[in-house]
């Protein structure tokens, strides 16, 4: 069945090493009905291996954009999940990628929600860092003797399970925010930190996990504009009062 989308998803890959797995992710990126691929800082370019691996979605290829950093992909992304096995030393929402909440799926059907969904190096994945930089986390079930999947099949599966999202009339929306984006989350943080740290609350170097816990709180809210200003402008009377 031919069907398209205007849901606005874009397939990150970290430091691709391989133009084979780029072009094979292109392939399925296409095969599922999406559009969009992107690369943080490639170890390789995308060459003929590449084209010849992406088949018929030459045109992805072609049309992929190249980040010079994992800021600079997320930062105007509002809602970013990341795709990982890693055991974390802060727990993280996550989901198994056929068992994603009512609630993100809803997220992702709106159109004006810009979603990011994030793949790790070919060889060790995404770092801590990174992945505490995510809304949520996706988990693909895989036997546990042998749990490492190639990349385009990693795409693949997740794919293919956020095209029956997409597709799936029965997911109702919910209401449409117009959600703030990472770099205005990343602003709010150091703001807030700005002032825990001028009430004495808070000590970068004895506190090593308030900081990483207050972020996974502002992902988990998912604020919107109208949150967002009344937030920033509650901190700032904070600032003007210690003064």
């Amino acid at each position: 069945m031919n069907k398209k989308n205007n849901i606005d998803i874009e397939f990150i890959l970290v430091e691709p090493s391989h133009p084979g797995n780029i072009g094979a992710c292109a392939r399925a990126i296409k095969n599922m009905g999406f559009k969009k691929l992107a690369l943080v800082n490639p170890r390789k370019k995308i060459t003929e291996e590449a084209f010849h691996r992406a088949k018929s979605a030459k045109d992805i290829l072609e049309n992929t954009v190249i980040y010079k950093s994992f800021d600079l992909a997320i930062r105007e992304k509002n809602l970013i999940l990341a795709t990982s096995a890693r055991e974390r030393t802060i727990p993280w929402p996550t989901f198994y990628v056929d068992k994603i909440s009512d609630e993100v799926k809803s997220q992702i059907k709106i159109k004006t929600t810009k979603t990011g969904i994030i793949f790790g190096r070919e060889d060790n994945g995404l770092t801590n860092k990174e992945l505490q930089k995510c809304h949520y986390h996706l988990i693909i079930p895989s036997s546990e003797e042998y749990s490492s999947l190639n990349l385009s099949h990693a795409l693949q599966i997740v794919a293919f399970e956020i095209r029956k999202i997409v597709f799936d009339n029965k997911i109702l929306k919910t209401e449409v925010r117009e959600v703030v984006s990472n770099l205005e989350n990343e602003k709010l943080l150091e703001h807030l930190m700005e002032v825990l740290k001028k009430i004495d609350f808070y000590d970068p170097k004895s506190s090593k996990q308030v900081k990483t816990r207050i972020d996974r709180l502002i992902k988990k809210t998912r604020l919107d504009k109208i949150e967002m200003g009344i937030l920033r402008g509650f901190l700032s009377k904070i600032i003007d009062f210690e003064k």
